[in-house]
């Protein structure tokens, strides 16, 4: 049915409401003597289709009367939506008391943000410790980025031999392996056995000299 089309369906003995599905306002009522004898009443409603700037100023007008509305837009707008969630007796009803207290291993705290280089990261904050232990340093960070270049400088290796390669064996330029090498040549991930190559042939410096 075009508009809002309504059907109602009406029995003997009942009575019922409609309503308009944009507005919530009853349009019609039926009562029971407006049955015939148990029959079914089926009536249709063709309402104008579409919003229209008169709809959308009353649904706004609508919003923004109702305080519960203007609330939660208050605080939505201006907290983090996670915070708001947040169960607040959950958090109230955690002892946070403990028995036993782990020292902090090595400042200040690394952040790699938002890059791949955890396994950088994590290999150079367990070497620091014993360096920092032997020569009683309070804070101290080899540098992540030195070796990020050096890895980023084998991998642009890496790649040109391969296309280099792929080239003399007449690979297919839109071939699978042609493909798969120009996916991610120089992807920011890493493993073990690639990061003991690097500090083995560059070594490690500061992050600050």
């Amino acid at each position: 049915m075009p508009g809002e089309g309504f059907l109602v369906q009406h029995s003997a003995g009942c009575s019922c409401e409609v309503k308009s599905r944009i507005y919530g306002d009853p349009i019609l009522k039926l009562s029971p003597s407006a049955s015939l004898g148990g029959d079914i009443i089926i009536m249709a409603f063709d309402l104008p289709t579409g919003l229209n700037s008169e709809k959308v100023s009353a649904l706004i007008q609508k919003l923004n009367s109702d305080p519960q509305f203007v609330l939660a837009q208050n605080v939505g707008t201006t907290h983090d939506l996670l915070d708001i969630c947040l169960r607040r007796a959950t958090v109230q009803g955690a002892q946070h008391v403990f028995q036993h207290v782990v020292p902090q291993e090595g400042k200040p705290v690394t952040n790699q943000k938002s890059s791949g280089r955890c396994w950088i990261f994590s290999c150079l904050n367990v070497m620091r410790l014993p360096f920092m232990k032997k020569f009683n340093i309070e804070e101290f960070e080899f540098s992540q980025s030195y070796l990020f270049f050096w890895d980023k400088v084998e991998r642009c290796y890496f790649f040109l031999n391969a296309f280099v390669d792929t080239a003399q064996k007449k690979e297919p330029e839109d071939g699978r392996l042609v493909q798969y090498l120009l996916m991610n040549p120089t992807n920011d991930g890493g493993q073990w056995d690639m990061l003991v190559n690097i500090v083995e042939k560059y070594g490690v410096v500061p992050k600050k000299c």
